[in-house]
């Protein structure tokens, strides 16, 4: 399914997809390793890793529950607006951090999420996203 997602290696922050359920939620996991490139500089001697790639797992996870949604077409997203983004734990080298990524309401070509980033029990960031979506159906049904 990471290959639907059009990122390059190495942009793809997720490891696996532990749980989606179309047109409602997902869960995805991402083992934090200590030779991930981004902790070498970020930072010497203390690495965690960088929040915008914290909230980049969120928005990858967005886009695996739209595209697990359709069972056919080519489906386009972009991203419209990141609302209510909260940093709340540094995400450390060993951490096993899961996505937790909802939708909340589909309105047109509009698509709402509501994101939550998490190590154990504890919250490290929470966004609500808008994705613009386009559908081209065509074909048949997988």
């Amino acid at each position: 399914m990471f290959h639907r997602l059009g990122y390059p290696f190495p942009t793809v922050v997720l490891d696996r997809v532990s749980e989606l359920k179309r047109y409602e939620m997902i869960k995805t996991v991402k083992w934090v390793s200590a030779d991930e490139p981004c902790l070498s500089g970020h930072f010497p001697g203390n690495p965690i890793m960088p929040g915008v790639l914290t909230l980049e797992g969120i928005i990858q996870s967005a886009l695996i529950l739209l595209e697990g949604s359709h069972s056919r077409g080519k489906v386009q997203a972009s991203l419209e607006k990141i609302e209510r983004v909260r940093f709340k734990r540094a995400v450390l080298p060993g951490d096993r951090l899961d996505f937790l990524v909802n939708l909340t309401a589909r309105e047109e070509n509009l698509w709402r999420f509501k994101g939550k980033a998490q190590v154990g029990d504890e919250t490290s960031a929470e966004a609500d996203l808008v994705l613009r979506v386009a559908v081209r159906e065509v074909g048949f049904d997988l």
